[in-house]
């Protein structure tokens, strides 16, 4: 689709994706247990590397928070893609990675499945998509900054885990028959 501005294209990832030699393509699907397992350790093998760092107060150890927060934060882009069951061959190794990456970050695994399943099945309709459900645009700057610090999604976090885990919380996308797993 052309840029109104330029004149030139603009570039999504559908386009990108098809832009790509079938091969490339082909390859980046594989899943590998090993490649999966490498990249994880590399990845919590920091998090306990800026961990120890920070525990031993080394000098300046205050400017490694910000690192260690991202490190750690990123364990929900894993926490993903072990729902849809992408980082390895193996499903049930998916399914571990998943409940200790979603303990790290603080979204039970099995609850995030079902939310994140509705929102594809539902997709932006502001209704039926749980990410949007109840959730406003903000409609003025300090609206905005609020929304953006991550602080109204951490309240509801725990707002939420309390309210499903003392059963308050009847949730439309979890099976009637998962709710007690949940």
């Amino acid at each position: 689709m052309p840029d109104p501005g330029t004149g030139s294209e603009l570039l999504d990832h559908r386009a990108f994706l098809r832009g790509l030699p079938v091969q490339t393509r082909q390859n980046l699907l594989i899943r590998s247990n090993r490649a999966g397992l490498l990249h994880l350790a590399g990845h919590w093998g920091l998090i306990a590397v800026f961990g120890a760092l920070i525990g031993y107060k080394i000098p300046f150890w205050p400017l490694l928070l910000p690192f260690q927060g991202v490190l750690l934060i990123s364990n929900f882009t894993l926490l993903h893609e072990c729902t849809h069951k992408t980082p390895f061959r193996s499903g049930w190794l998916s399914e571990l990675v998943g409940w200790i990456s979603g303990f790290v970050v603080g979204l039970p695994f099995l609850w995030f499945r079902y939310f994140h399943l509705m929102h594809h099945k539902f997709t932006n309709d502001p209704a039926k998509d749980p990410e949007l459900v109840g959730h406003e645009k903000p409609q003025s700057w300090a609206q905005y900054l609020w929304h953006v610090s991550g602080l109204p999604v951490w309240r509801a976090q725990a707002v939420g885990l309390v309210s499903v885990a003392i059963d308050r919380d009847r949730l439309d996308f979890v099976p009637e028959s998962k709710r007690g797993k949940v």
